[in-house]
């Protein structure tokens, strides 16, 4: 395509008409309404001139060209289609248009578009509180900011929604790769996901990885619930709480800050491309070694990590391994308040305890009291009354549930009743 006439080597639209014979008012082939095609042999920002064979010129102009973006695609010497608005002209030459020509074969493309799942450009051009108004194609679109993809997703920076707006209108002018998603037959507008595409890419990406593969990540973000771990470029997986350290983690902001480097172990790839992972499951679990090497009474180090209404959570800084103290295994005789517990210890004291209880279930119970008999058979008795609550708490459950049912029935019961 050209779009520069001042060239003198080139011809000029009226060089191009005197050149060949006005054919056109002489032809009886040809009438007004027809669809015919040509060659496109001149192209400038406002007309369009196209040779028909056996017939002569035709000339599109002002707004039977369409649209600027379907003319921007021509190219010198294309075959394209046109109608006949007029057999002559002032310029001696067929009177033809794009306009009812470009929009059908544009929307026949949207169509094929839909169907076939294809990546087209889209350009943003003016936003609202819901997303960006885009043009494909010359048609009209819109681009929900849900739909984005999270190279571009909007995130709430404070309370107005204008600093949503200030971060969308950055966008405006510039071209998203999107996917048609649906047409509206009536408005003839779109809609389109920019997310789609991503996923697509993702999905491939993904395609070489299996659930039980380790990679190498950088830690992306850090949430209340977890860490999002970004690995192969664009590829970003959550590490769940529970999953960063097989210790118990309070905050994974305490644990890893942005960009700092880990090895994760991929555990699950959902149905929609969400990549669950673990940190914890690329290292030794420090318990089965310390299940091996210790016992009932042995002599267990560790720093108040925590302090709850119940007792006080304990930390080998060694090992990682954490056990609970008890509230009755702090002092005899038993603290009968929780606020009493700060009295006797505080956050970071280091005490030796002893162990009371371990097993395969990763759950440690610890003891501060000298009498160790007696803090075993307390251990026995909250273990007895915990397993007691627990029954009773399934009993009442059952109770609820059979209860629930029996009323059902006799609704049913009534219902049918009064049916008869």
């Amino acid at each position: 395509m050209t779009n520069n006439i001042q060239d003198q080597n080139k011809p000029t639209m009226s060089n191009l008409l005197s050149a060949v014979s006005n054919a056109a008012s002489e032809s009886t082939s040809i009438k007004v309404g027809d669809k015919i095609e040509g060659k496109v042999i001149f192209v400038v920002k406002n007309q369009v001139l196209i040779q028909i064979e056996n017939i002569g010129i035709g000339v599109i102009r002002g707004k039977e060209l369409y649209t600027d973006d379907y003319i921007s695609k021509l190219q010198i010497g294309e075959i394209v289609e046109a109608m006949v608005l007029a057999l002559d002209s002032e310029l001696g030459a067929l009177e033809l248009s794009f306009k009812s020509i470009g929009h059908d074969k544009v929307i026949a493309e949207i169509k094929e578009a839909i169907d076939n799942k294809t990546t087209v450009d889209a350009k943003i051009r003016e936003v609202n509180r819901g997303g960006f108004m885009v043009k494909v194609r010359g048609i009209e679109g819109f681009l929900p900011a849900s739909l984005l993809s999270p190279t571009h997703a909007i995130k709430q920076i404070g309370t107005e929604d204008k600093s949503l707006l200030n971060q969308m209108k950055k966008y405006v002018g510039q071209i998203f790769k999107v996917k048609i998603i649906s047409l509206n037959p009536d408005s003839e507008s779109i809609i389109v996901s920019e997310r789609a595409v991503n996923d697509e890419l993702i999905t491939e990406k993904l395609n070489k990885y299996k659930i039980g593969d380790v990679v190498e990540g950088v830690i992306a973000g850090a949430v209340d619930f977890g860490l999002f771990v970004r690995f192969d470029e664009n590829l970003d997986g959550l590490v769940h709480i529970s999953e960063i350290a097989w210790k118990k983690v309070d905050d994974p902001r305490n644990e890893y800050k942005k960009g700092d480097k880990v090895t994760v172990k991929i555990i699950d790839i959902d149905k929609e491309n969400r990549i669950n992972l673990s940190i914890k499951q690329t290292m030794t679990n420090p318990w089965t070694q310390f299940v091996k090497a210790s016992k009932v009474g042995d002599a267990f180090k560790g720093k108040i990590g925590k302090i709850v209404s119940y007792g006080v959570i304990v930390v080998n800084e060694d090992t990682d391994i954490q056990g609970l103290c008890h509230i009755s295994q702090i002092s005899d005789p038993i603290l009968d308040n929780p606020t009493k517990i700060h009295d006797l210890l505080k956050l970071g004291d280091i005490k030796e305890f002893k162990i009371l209880s371990l097993d395969n279930s990763e759950k440690l119970y610890l003891t501060l009291l000298e009498d160790f008999d007696k803090a075993l058979q307390i251990q026995t008795e909250i273990v007895a009354k915990q397993e007691a609550d627990k029954a009773v708490h399934m009993q009442a459950r059952e109770d609820r549930a059979r209860e629930a049912m029996e009323r059902q029935n006799q609704e049913r019961e009534v219902s049918e009743a009064s049916n008869e």
